[in-house]
């Protein structure tokens, strides 16, 4: 996995608000661990646990990108420490990649269902993995909900006009490529821009992080995915927290999203956006916006950014997860 990528950059801001409340990190780096032998793989992660002591709680970041035989081998050996195991799960290979699910998703499954207490997405995340066979009690099992976005950039309120921002890929969000709606997006990507050629898109180009916030001042930010025969983006939008969606709130920007995404209920409730069952639905939804409800959810959101700036969100998490395993 890129050192640069959004998963690694996203687990690494868990690391440094962590450290910030005095936990100590046990640095894993991604590489081939398969390459190994068991008995190297063994040492290399007794390395990583020698500072740990009897008592302990491990905050354990999933997955570590290492293949699943490596993340079971680390629980083994961090077991006989006497250590308390909190898996943080972020993200499940078998969920995100259609070909790995038959075989894997047991065997994932089992492996959760060994920890002593579970941070998972969503609630929705936690049916997902009853139907799949988990059996740990729902009180040891944290919801993380949103992912926080620490920066030093502070938003002032959005300016209203009924257009969108959208961050991502095309290849892995083709329904960009096809937008002839009435509502204007400004794509911020890699890529060749001809080929947003003809649509009504504004092509943005790529913009590291905080450039990013910087440019997304304006209009709403766009959280959508659609299942393809690939990838069941949508699905997984059910399921797990998208830090995209933490992007746009962080920059203070209202959002669109699927009305089924896994915070849908925490959209709703503090008034941060809109939630559509289709695209065509979102486009009208934003057509017939008015600048005094624009105006009330960019409020809600440049309020909330405060938090997810700030790492307040990651810091609530982990301290609610070391009460709940001290039975405090």
């Amino acid at each position: 996995m890129a050192a640069n990528s959004t998963a690694q950059l996203a687990q690494n801001k868990v690391t440094n608000i962590a450290k910030e409340l005095g936990f100590n990190e046990l640095g894993i780096y991604y590489y081939n661990a398969l390459s190994e032998s068991e008995e190297q793989r063994a040492s290399r992660i007794d390395g990583i646990l020698a500072s740990v002591g009897v008592g302990d709680i491990i905050i354990f970041q999933l997955p570590t990108w290492n293949a699943i035989e490596y993340d079971r081998l680390f629980l083994q050996r961090a077991r006989a420490y006497g250590v308390k195991i909190v898996m943080f799960v972020q993200d499940i290979l078998p969920l995100m990649f259609k070909s790995n699910y038959h075989d894997w998703m047991p065997v994932f499954v089992d492996f959760y269902d060994q920890s002593d207490y579970l941070i998972l997405p969503s609630p929705n995340m936690e049916t997902k993995l009853r139907e799949e066979g988990l059996t740990m009690d729902h009180d040891h099992i944290i919801f993380q909900r949103l992912w926080d976005h620490p920066t030093n950039f502070e938003p002032q309120r959005p300016t209203f006009e009924r257009k969108l921002s959208f961050t991502g890929q095309p290849e892995r969000f083709p329904f960009i490529k096809n937008w002839h709606f009435t509502t204007p997006v400004d794509v911020y990507t890699m890529g060749d821009p001809e080929q947003f050629q003809d649509l009504n898109i504004n092509f943005k180009g790529f913009y590291p992080d905080e450039l990013l916030l910087y440019q997304l001042n304006r209009g709403l930010g766009l959280c959508w995915s659609e299942n393809s025969p690939e990838k069941d983006e949508r699905d997984y939008s059910r399921w797990n927290a998208s830090y995209k969606l933490s992007t746009y709130l962080a920059a203070g920007m209202p959002v669109v999203a699927n009305r089924d995404i896994s915070c849908a209920d925490l959209i709703e409730e503090h008034h941060l956006g809109i939630l559509a069952d289709t695209l065509a639905e979102a486009d009208q939804l934003v057509q017939s916006l008015s600048e005094d409800e624009y105006n009330t959810m960019a409020d809600n959101a440049v309020n909330l950014s405060f938090l997810l700036r700030h790492g307040h969100i990651t810091k609530e998490l982990l301290l609610e997860t070391v009460r709940r395993v001290l039975s405090f």
